[in-house]
């Protein structure tokens, strides 16, 4: 049981969206949960709670990444290389743990996390972000998540102990590896129909599986009651994802403006993920021949056309969400995709939306997400004012509180 916390003098941004009145604001804590929230005033601070004056600061929802991988081990192949697999757990978890401090109070893993770790965090043996969680990424042989060399060497690792094979072939293999995932722990499956800037074969606008594979794997994922997240840049790959039914598109670099037409008329959401290519870029900068000559490359000739696409699907109503894709590249870094956000069109306040009450619903998490009663307190209380300036919520300095479920994660006073 936590304690009762009374926030008084808070700027509020409550996730919704809607323009409160420019005034300080009260919220009261109890139980894990947002109990009131009004104009500081006409809330009235209980009796032995204790009262944190937010002066100066900027009260919002924890933030929300719905497309990272915290189980990804940065490094060479040969730094890699040399971390066992039991390691590979350890540093998990303190990825999950340092990710959480950095305000991100949810994350959707998109391939690597496994159902343990999600377990761990559920049951409060370890700290981090609530979880949902894909376990591994569906592929066709040779596809996006198939990481076999011209040598014969796999290059997926290290990684997590006793992750199910994703590699599938075939309608009725797709079917019974979708069918493994689930068995597996994924509340979202995942699957890749384009390849990605990564790549070896083929590149993010060849297009991955068929269309009775792609079907075949949403008709086992939705039979289950479990939604389907697609990794698509565009081309064909994409066109056969939307006729499928999916229901979240990953990245989304290249969309034709008759695929966003598709996805606003259905409801499918999208995760563009700015980050992930302009790390690529910078890594390629800082570090030339670090990564395979064609990762950078494929990364700065979709980078235009995304800022393209997003601008479009906004304007068509498409259902946008925060997420980020760092995780295989850099961690704690997330928040980074807010300012990239701002700059493909969106004010701050829609981009902030984005990452909280937007992505809460995106991922099927009913209760975080907004500043509302009822509502499970994951928020943050950060020094300035991220509609005046977005970028400072990539400053972890500037976070003086972070709570989830109404427990302090961390506080600087």
């Amino acid at each position: 049981m936590t304690p009762p916390l009374f926030i008084g003098n808070a700027r509020l941004i409550d996730g919704s969206g809607v323009d409160l009145e420019d005034r300080p604001y009260a919220l009261l804590i109890d139980n894990g949960r947002i109990a009131a929230v009004a104009p500081d005033g006409q809330l009235p601070c209980p009796s032995g709670v204790e009262r944190y004056d937010a002066r100066g600061r900027t009260v919002m929802p924890g933030m929300i990444d719905c497309h990272d991988h915290q189980a990804a081990i940065n490094g060479s192949l040969r730094d890699r290389a040399a971390i066992p697999p039991s390691m590979v757990v350890l540093k998990t978890m303190q990825t999950l743990k340092q990710t959480l401090h950095t305000g991100f109070t949810s994350i959707r893993d998109a391939g690597g996390l496994d159902q343990g770790m999600k377990m761990a965090v559920e049951q409060g043996m370890i700290p981090g972000p609530r979880l949902k969680i894909s376990v591994n990424i569906l592929c066709q042989t040779g596809g996006q998540n198939c990481h076999i060399q011209p040598s014969g060497v796999d290059t997926d690792f290290p990684k997590l102990p006793g992750l199910p094979r994703a590699i599938c072939d075939g309608a009725e293999e797709c079917r019974r590896t979708t069918r493994d995932m689930i068995f597996s722990g994924a509340d979202w499956v995942k699957l890749c129909t384009t390849g990605g800037v990564g790549s070896r074969v083929g590149g993010p606008l060849v297009q991955q599986f068929t269309l009775p594979e792609v079907q075949a794997i949403v008709d086992t994922a939705h039979g289950s009651g479990k939604p389907v997240m697609c990794h698509a840049y565009g081309g064909t790959g994409m066109d056969i994802a939307l006729e499928a039914g999916v229901d979240s598109i990953e990245h989304g670099a290249a969309l034709s403006e008759a695929q966003i037409e598709v996805m606003a008329k259905k409801g499918i959401w999208l995760v563009p993920t700015f980050a992930v290519l302009r790390k690529i870029k910078q890594m390629d900068v800082e570090n030339p021949g670090y990564l395979a000559e064609y990762t950078p490359r494929k990364a700065r000739e979709l980078t235009a056309r995304q800022l393209v696409g997003f601008r479009q699907a906004m304007q068509a109503g498409v259902k946008i969400a925060m997420g980020t894709d760092l995780g295989p590249y850099a961690h704690f870094q997330n928040a980074v995709e807010f300012g990239f956000m701002v700059e493909g069109g969106m004010t701050p306040m829609q981009a902030i939306v984005a990452g909280t009450g937007m992505a809460a619903k995106c991922i099927g998490l009913d209760d975080v997400g907004m500043l509302k009663p009822g509502f499970a307190a994951d928020l943050l209380v950060i020094d300035g004012d991220p509609l005046a300036d977005i970028g400072v919520l990539a400053q972890p300095e500037r976070l003086r509180l972070v709570m989830q479920g109404g427990a302090i994660v961390t506080r600087a006073d």
